[in-house]
């Protein structure tokens, strides 16, 4: 099963970039076989949709807004995530994000069949690097998740 592991999010925005540092954790602990793919993908925009074309299973880790406390992480498939932007594009593409590349995506009908988030509520996701205490210490626990889900994938 081809897979995609894709990071979004920006380490200039605090807790924004959770999904690169859980990448970062990933790379730096485990070997993955060649059908699964991790790629930070930076800052969503409509461009999100081309690159989880053609996998079988998309993981997706970013920060969201659960309204829990910081460091709370879910994993839910995107039948189950509530995209806290709608989809509209309201004249320009300078907003687009993740919910409008899944709206995208779904018009062209280029999404995976299956497409996975873990999000992490931030503490804070003001211009400035590092995560915060609570988000970090967080990462261990999500990735013995994920690299669990990533064992179970076949070839």
């Amino acid at each position: 099963m081809k897979t995609l592991v894709l990071a979004l999010g920006t380490p200039l925005r605090g807790d924004d970039g959770v999904g690169s540092a859980v990448l970062s954790f990933l790379q730096e602990t485990a070997v993955f076989p060649a059908h699964i793919t991790l790629l930070d993908g930076g800052t969503p925009g409509l461009e999100t949709a081309l690159m989880m074309q053609g996998y079988d299973k998309v993981i997706v880790l970013d920060a969201a807004n659960l309204g829990e406390p910081p460091g709370t992480w879910r994993r839910f498939s995107l039948a189950e995530a509530s995209l806290s932007q709608k989809a509209q594009m309201d004249g320009t593409l300078h907003d687009a994000g993740f919910a409008e590349a899944v709206a995208l995506g779904a018009a062209l009908d280029i999404l995976p069949p299956e497409i996975i988030v873990y999000g992490v509520q931030p503490e804070t996701i003001e211009w400035e690097m590092g995560l915060s205490t609570a988000v970090q210490a967080a990462i261990p626990q999500i990735c013995e998740q994920l690299q669990a889900e990533l064992a179970e994938i076949l070839i």
